[in-house]
């Protein structure tokens, strides 16, 4: 019944399709729908930030601000966040959270109060852990492939930097962003030096840090670059391939203690409750009730 009424779902959608240009047409008038619907919030949102975002700059440290930099950095800067912007972000959602937190506190639930303050104190620095997180993820998958392009192409016969800008613009994605970053800066006149170690100090991934170390050190000792780029490669290909298995390995006991913990324990209680029901067992005569 579910699968029937998916396929009917499926095909009234399908007969309600007009082409490509109609669905580009629906798609933009409901992102200005949902821009006007988010115009009071997104105002109220983005006062209380704009009110208060000093007040949480200058409660962060020095430290605390550098770290945050480097983070927004490995997050890709998303929706073009700054420092501001996320001391901003971080205001709006303690103060709405908090709010809501007030309001428990009040009607005596003291616990529940703290952990929606908490929650909006710390859900910016969740959120963008786990976007920089991803992003690294990506850069750390994409590589491997881009090394592989990258060497083909400088084999060709195309130069290291039109090499760089026609892989990057290809592949696109996070790493793609980050060379066409230092392709860039390299146009305003930084070294090629100081523009690939502004890749690493932007990015915590392990390979990419490699990938730029060994650029550095072919560039000094004279090493054909489709060679070391195509030994790299091969090098973080295996490498990726060793991670993945330890990966498999670690979930291998998660998925038993799952399995351990709900899936027997309810296979059980089926069990049992169906012979209880087969045998008409009357437990009233059987324990004196």
């Amino acid at each position: 019944m579910t699968a029937c009424l998916v396929m009917a779902g499926w095909g009234w959608r399908l007969m309600r399709d007009r082409g490509p240009a109609a669905r580009l047409q629906t798609q933009g008038s409901a992102g200005a729908q949902d821009g006007a619907r988010r115009g009071l919030v997104g105002r109220l949102y983005d006062g209380l930030g704009d009110r208060f975002a000093p007040s949480v700059l200058g409660y962060l440290s020095e430290n605390k601000r550098r770290s945050i930099r480097r983070k927004l950095d490995s997050a890709g800067k998303p929706g073009g966040m700054t420092l501001e912007g996320y001391a901003g972000r971080k205001a709006g959602y303690t103060i709405i959270m908090g709010g809501a937190g007030l309001l428990f506190a009040l009607r005596g639930s003291f616990v529940i109060g703290a952990l929606f303050i908490a929650f909006g104190w710390f859900y910016t620095d969740i959120w963008l852990s786990g976007v920089a997180k991803a992003r690294q993820a990506r850069i750390e998958r994409d590589l491997p492939d881009f090394l592989d392009i990258l060497a083909v192409t400088i084999a060709a016969g195309v130069g290291f930097r039109p090499a760089l800008a026609r892989v990057a613009e290809a592949l696109e994605g996070p790493l793609g962003e980050e060379i066409m970053t230092a392709l860039r800066q390299m146009e305003l006149g930084m070294s090629r030096r100081q523009a690939l170690e502004g890749i690493k100090e932007r990015n915590s991934c392990e390979s990419l840090n490699q990938f730029v170390t060994a650029l550095l050190q072919a560039e000094e000792l004279g090493v054909p670059l489709a060679d070391a780029i195509g030994n790299l490669a091969e090098d973080m290909r295996r490498s990726f391939y060793q991670s993945a298995r330890r990966r498999a390995a670690k979930a291998a006991p998660r998925v038993s203690l799952i399995v351990s913990t709900l899936i027997v324990p309810g296979a059980i209680i089926l069990i049992i409750a169906s012979v209880i029901v087969g045998t008409d067992i009357d437990f009233g005569n059987v324990f004196g009730v």
